[in-house]
């Protein structure tokens, strides 16, 4: 089968959007209508169309995102406030320069978003109830108690067991006990 040409080649992958981005003045951005505020820009200008194609709605429950330029790809990178409860130590803002300088390339570029807007309410889940419940359980509790019978069994239908009876019989022993020699002189 012969090699094909670069012409002939499959064309690359077009990557689209998930998210709507847009960029409102030089330090603003939209995502899906919460807005961000560019907090820090290091070497080289926002690109909103790499962002926007890198996006997921995984990052929108961060109060940071952080994204780095490291060999003409973008990596997004989510961090929580300080004082966020959710947070790990290595998940604050506080060790964006930790994050940087371990897993950037030297020298990248990078920004840093802060989010304005809150995050919205997820929704609750509609199977629990306060204490942790499952509706089924509760639905069980509300039906009018019945009491379960038990068959009485029958005593003629009791299958007999073969009983083991011991012998009245001393066993005989295999071996035999010797009295001990003693080297007494």
């Amino acid at each position: 089968m012969p090699k094909k040409t670069p012409d002939e080649q499959t064309p690359p992958r077009v990557e689209l959007p998930l998210v709507a981005v847009a960029q409102v003045a030089d330090d603003m951005i939209t995502i899906d209508s919460r807005r961000y505020k560019i907090v820090l820009l290091h070497k080289q200008p926002f690109d909103v169309s790499a962002f926007a194609v890198r996006y997921t709605d995984v990052l929108d429950k961060y109060d940071f995102v952080v994204g780095d330029w490291g060999y003409d790809q973008l990596r997004l990178k989510g961090f929580y406030a300080n004082d966020s409860r959710h947070a790990t130590k290595g998940q604050t803002i506080a060790t964006l320069m930790d994050y940087i300088n371990e897993y950037c390339n030297f020298g990248c570029a990078y920004f840093v978003l802060q989010r304005l807007d809150a995050p919205a309410p997820k929704p609750k889940h509609k199977g629990r109830n306060e204490r942790g419940r499952s509706r089924r359980r509760n639905n069980n509790n509300k039906k009018p108690y019945q009491e379960r019978r038990q068959a009485v069994a029958d005593p003629a239908k009791k299958q007999h067991h073969a009983e083991t009876v011991a012998p009245s019989q001393p066993r005989k022993r295999h071996f035999t006990i010797r009295q001990r020699e003693s080297n007494e002189k």
